[in-house]
C-alpha cells in the first residue's frame, strides 16, 4: 500500500533537523501478525509553524505501525 509519512533523519542517526514527508510504499498486511492493515486517511498537523499532511491507519488487530519501521520497511522492500 502506498502511504505519506513523516520522515526524520534522527531516526536514522540524523541531527534532528531534518524532517518532511515522504511518500513510500509498504506490504499490505501487518508485520507482527500478517493480518490486513487499516484504510490510510490524510492527517494534517503543524510542527515548527509548518502544516503538514500524513497518512495515518490503524490496524484492525490493534498492532501500531510506526513511521520509522514503516521506513525501514519500504526501503527493505526495494531490495
Amino acid at each position: 500500500m502506498k502511504v505519506t509519512v513523516m520522515y526524520r533523519n534522527n531516526w536514522f542517526g540524523g541531527d534532528g533537523w531534518t524532517y518532511y514527508p515522504v511518500a513510500i510504499e509498504i506490504n499490505d498486511n501487518c508485520p507482527v501478525c500478517g493480518q490486513p492493515r487499516g484504510t490510510p486517511y490524510p492527517y494534517n498537523f503543524c510542527e515548527d509553524g509548518e502544516w503538514f499532511t500524513v497518512d495515518r491507519w490503524d490496524n484492525p488487530c490493534g498492532h501500531m505501525d510506526k513511521y520509522d519501521a514503516c521506513i525501514v520497511e519500504s526501503k527493505e522492500s526495494i531490495k
